[in-house]
């Protein structure tokens, strides 16, 4: 049977979330609800994927995956919606999404790129387009749920 393996980094490395070579700022600490091991669902007969969220720092995270790669990323909280930036590992591109934490459920979102009306061209201009539309009903797209794992 087909395994769903590697679901997690395909969403974050292959995703069509918002991708930018500006970053949002880093500006928050760490949010601590986030930390742990975190699987998704499994289905019956196959293999959850998970994801691994370390504190780097105070306001800084290492995202593990299955595959034992390694991404930093950071949150920052914009109009009460979380945001998470992750960098590339080149250091060149960040890619956004959306994402809350809620009774040891967490529930990711892309941040949908078909909003954007003209190309980035400053961290302002990021941040401005986060502050002008994190509102609009199809800001965030395809949602992926993952569970605390409890060990």
């Amino acid at each position: 049977m087909l395994k769903f393996r590697h679901l997690i980094i395909m969403l974050f490395l292959l995703s069509c979330s918002l991708k930018s070579e500006y970053s949002l700022p880093n500006s928050e600490e760490i949010n601590i609800d986030l930390i742990g091991t975190w699987t998704t669902p499994c289905i019956k007969g196959f293999e959850g994927d998970s994801l691994k969220i370390k504190a780097l720092n105070k306001k800084k995270y290492k995202l593990i995956f299955d595959s034992n790669e390694e991404l930093i990323s950071y949150s920052i909280k914009i109009k009460g919606q979380e945001i998470m930036n992750i960098i590339s590992n080149t250091g060149n591109m960040n890619t956004f999404y959306g994402f809350d934490v809620e009774n040891d459920t967490l529930r990711f979102y892309e941040v949908n790129p078909e909003i954007l009306k003209k190309d980035i061209t400053s961290k302002k201009e990021l941040l401005d387009f986060f502050k002008n539309n994190i509102n609009k009903e199809n800001f965030f797209i395809n949602a992926c749920i993952m569970l605390k794992n409890k060990k």
